[in-house]
């Protein structure tokens, strides 16, 4: 499967910085996968979630509990409430946010 050069710009350049709204929607969909793949892959997870967010794809729950897990325990509280708020994981969020922020 060839990477849309779209998913490789998104990737290069930052989520922030790309408009895919003139796409259709399985176009979107499919552009926003891809990147949020490569972001997977390159240990940045609060990117790939917002690309499957901006994709309407489910995130994966689990991994990104365990990247949560991992923040807590760097120090880096508030990204793991981010993510775990992301994820419907409420309680465990709260706590993070409850006792370290």
């Amino acid at each position: 499967m060839d990477i849309h050069p779209i998913a490789k710009l998104i990737v290069n350049k930052g989520i922030e910085n790309y408009d895919v709204s003139m796409f259709t929607e399985e176009q979107k969909k499919e552009i926003l996968a891809q990147a949020a793949n490569i972001f997977m892959r390159q240990g940045k997870f609060t990117e790939a979630v917002i690309c499957m967010e901006k994709a309407g794809l489910p995130l994966p729950k689990e991994q990104i509990r365990m990247v949560a897990d991992k923040k807590i325990l760097m120090g880096q509280y508030q990204e793991a409430y981010e993510l775990l708020s992301k994820t419907g994981l409420i309680e465990m969020a709260e706590f993070v946010k409850a006792n370290f922020l």
